[in-house]
């Protein structure tokens, strides 16, 4: 028992300790603050911010459900005199004297094209208000869950791996993404406005932790993963830099440099941690090392692609209610999936099942564009030519493309996997077709020379081994029949 513990202490190096403890610092703060918030004074709503309207507060659900003269869409201009325009995120209010629980105050909002004086109760958050909050919004659930299973990933991943620097840094892309969404797990509002402490702790965790630690770590990571440029491997300390440069980001901010420094630093560092990749990925040349870069890769583009949601729903492009749930619920599971690429690719895990993950995405990809193409083709043409007959438009129409596009699936499935195959998976392919004639030979075949030769030749072909031996058991003894060397 003593030698395993012993080895055990082992594999935490100094490395290792300092990124648990740094680990450990950003998810107890996140939750500490979240729990400090639980007992401050609110009005019980949830709201958001919309600068097209020039103000920081827009009401649009009673959590805690105390009653209220407010209603869905409010626009809160002014509380007991006090103007909260533009100070959505400059720096904390003196709260009123009536600010506190079982008081009331007087709001001064903004419905439709009137200005109303309305008076709110101040209430304590309830456990029901919190459920309410985070489970029954499906894109806030979405999101915290998101979170948490990428919380589990990193720190899993770490505990598997703590000698590996790229599990490190990890665990502290995870648990920075962790924190940042258990912080929304209350809504911001006037309770955070009115309180110093709460407003520099959520302001952290909701926007500096991008610049400070999520890119940092994510650069630092590209650095390390899979294994260690060149030059950090003859500088170990030069993995550091990102995250030294987090720190001094972090005090410019704190001693009142512009946020939009943060920015910056965030989109800059996102853009070498993939110029990184792309580095390692013409650099690697065992296929281990390689085959991980396919799961980090594959983990970034699918996680990107949900990222990149954000815009069709920030532009209106989508306006269907229940498709901007669904695109709104995909993009916040964008870091899950990037982690749990990341993760398997630190892990070693079943990494050359990505091959068959990346062949049947590619080809159903194909596969559901050209049947869209050929499906609308289809029924515009059908539409065009029933309307220049009969004037007017039919059902049948849709149902006659419907039982095209199943008529061409398994042809037109059987076609692109075939092209992909030759021109993506040349090898796999050719591989394919030799077995298959093999299995022609074999049914047929009872001369055991001919057989073993044809044994040899295909295993040469399909595998392209160093060396082949068949060895036949005859009368208990091992007789060598065959023994092929490659030169």
């Amino acid at each position: 028992m003593s030698d395993g513990a012993n080895v055990k202490v082992k594999r935490f190096s100094i490395g290792a300790w300092l990124a648990l403890v740094a680990a450990a610092i950003l998810l107890l703060g996140s939750i500490v603050q979240i729990a400090y918030r639980y007992t401050l004074p609110t009005d019980g709503w949830s709201v958001m911010t919309d600068d097209a309207v020039e103000a920081n507060w827009i009401y649009y659900r009673n959590l805690v459900g105390a009653p209220s003269d407010l209603q869905t869409d409010d626009v809160l201009l002014a509380v007991d005199g006090l103007s909260l325009l533009d100070t959505a995120t400059s720096e904390p209010l003196p709260a009123p004297p009536s600010w506190q629980t079982s008081q009331t105050v007087t709001f001064l909002v903004r419905r439709g094209e009137q200005q109303l004086e309305l008076v709110v109760p101040i209430v304590h958050w309830t456990l029901a208000a919190v459920a309410r909050y985070n489970l029954l919004d499906p894109i806030q659930f979405a999101s915290l869950a998101g979170s948490l299973l990428l919380l589990v990933v990193g720190w899993f991943t770490f505990l598997r791996r703590p000698e590996v620097p790229s599990a490190r840094a990890l665990l502290l892309l995870s648990t920075a993404v962790a924190a940042t969404y258990i912080s929304t797990a209350l809504p911001d509002g006037l309770s955070v406005q009115f309180d110093p402490v709460t407003f520099w702790a959520t302001l952290f965790y909701s926007y500096a932790i991008f610049g400070v630690v999520i890119a940092p770590a994510l650069l630092t990571f590209a650095l390390l993963f899979p294994n260690p440029k060149r030059i950090i491997q003859r500088h170990p300390w030069l993995a550091l830099l990102p995250l030294a440069y987090g720190g001094l980001l972090f005090l410019f901010l704190a001693a009142g440099g512009p946020g939009i420094a943060g920015w910056i630093s965030t989109l800059a560092m996102f853009v070498l941690a993939i110029m990184s990749f792309i580095h390692a990925g013409f650099n690697q040349r065992d296929p281990t090392s390689r085959a991980q870069l396919r799961w980090a890769l594959t983990g970034f583009v699918i996680g990107l692609s949900l990222f990149l949601l954000n815009f069709p729903l920030s532009f209106n492009w989508i306006t269907n209610p229940t498709l901007m749930i669904l695109a709104a619920v995909a993009q916040s599971l964008a870091m899950l999936v990037i982690g749990l690429g990341l993760a398997v690719a630190v892990l070693r895990y079943r990494l050359w099942d990505i091959d068959v993950i990346i062949r049947k995405t590619l080809i159903y990809t194909v596969i559901t564009v050209l049947l869209a193409m050929v499906y609308f083709g289809v029924v515009i043409l059908l539409q065009s030519i029933f309307e220049a007959v009969s004037r007017q438009q039919s059902p049948v129409i849709i149902v006659i493309s419907t039982l095209i596009i199943a008529a061409l699936f398994a042809p037109l499935r059987r076609r692109v996997q075939d092209f992909i195959d030759r021109r993506f998976y040349r090898r796999r392919y050719d591989a394919e077709k030799t077995l298959a004639a093999f299995a022609d030979f074999v049914r047929d075949q009872t001369d055991m020379a001919a057989l073993t030769a044809e044994l040899l030749r295909v295993t040469e072909e399909t595998m392209q081994p160093e060396q082949v031996s068949v060895w036949l058991n005859t009368s208990g003894t091992e007789q060598a029949l065959w023994n092929s060397e490659r030169s």
